[in-house]
């Protein structure tokens, strides 16, 4: 199966409306004027629907951050891109998805944007994104996307997200149900590691990982958020290869991933934006998750 892991698009529509600034908008705001405006190329986007065929993806993760102020405009924008991709997709929201406190109680990131399951066919499909913050996709022949929303409104000047003992056992209880022998992908829009912004961190990550570290049908963690691109197996340390796809729309240097799952390994090859999408690093990962110790 071949998959493409893509994040952070950052769809924004600037509003001088007093009534949607009073909030964390007019902060947003500034912060696209003066700053991420002359750094995002959302032009970088276009080229991605055919170049995703021409590579015959069979399926499109999407890390979260569709909008920049979680405004109906925004995912609207965000939405019309979407729709493009003539592959399946499955999302989960970033932390500027839910930007406000009121866009998040409203959940508006899902009146665009819902993985879907019309009916119960497996005890897992029970869970769904929008009300538990955790659901599982089967995506072919013993494989699972296990995708959780862990974002959540914040004060200004913070972009925490937070991994909650709720939401800790509704991920655990899905891990548990899944078919014994199969192997998951983990998608979530924050790293469960600590960055070198404290503010910007997914509270509880450290619980997370160690779900993760006895979970060792977990194969790939996805996510974004960092806007770093990079690649790391933690197999050795009994967790899951790692892969931050970067922000696809950074300017000159967008990012993704291609990622190929085989019976006893996966392969990775990273796209960077340098006037067109071209290749520029490919990993080869055998699984070798380590068994839980005690």
């Amino acid at each position: 199966m071949r998959i493409a892991q893509i994040s952070d698009f950052h769809f924004t529509h600037m509003t001088w409306n007093p009534l949607r600034l009073i909030s964390k908008r007019l902060l947003g705001n500034l912060n696209w004027l003066f700053n991420r405006k002359s750094v995002f190329a959302h032009g970088q986007l276009s080229p991605l629907p055919a170049l995703f065929s021409d590579l015959k993806v069979d399926l499109v993760l999407i890390g979260g951050d569709f909008s920049t102020t979680a405004l109906t405009e925004e995912f609207e924008k965000a939405k019309a891109f979407v729709q493009t991709l003539s592959q399946p997709w499955l999302a989960v929201p970033g932390n500027h998805d839910h930007y406000t406190f009121a866009s998040w109680r409203r959940k508006t990131f899902y009146r665009y944007f819902s993985n879907g399951k019309e009916e119960i066919a497996h005890p897992v499909d029970f869970f769904n994104l929008k009300e538990h913050g955790a659901e599982a996709h089967r995506i072919a022949p013993g494989w699972w996307v296990l995708a959780l929303d862990t974002a959540r409104a914040t004060n200004p000047y913070s972009s925490k997200g937070l991994f909650s003992e709720k939401l800790e056992s509704y991920a655990s209880e899905i891990l548990d149900l899944l078919p014994p022998g199969d192997s998951v992908i983990c998608l979530n829009h924050y790293p469960f590691f600590h960055q070198d912004e404290p503010r910007r961190n997914l509270e509880r990550g450290e619980a997370l990982q160690a779900l993760l570290q006895k979970s060792p049908q977990v194969k790939l963690y996805l996510h974004g958020h960092t806007h770093r691109h990079s690649i790391a197996d933690l197999q050795p340390s009994r967790l899951p290869i790692v892969l931050d796809s970067g922000c696809a729309v950074q300017g000159g240097e967008g990012t993704w991933n291609l990622i190929d799952l085989l019976p006893d390994h996966c392969r990775v090859e990273a796209y960077r934006w340098k006037d067109r999408w071209e290749p520029f690093r490919s990993e080869t990962f055998e699984w070798k998750r380590y068994t839980v110790r005690g």
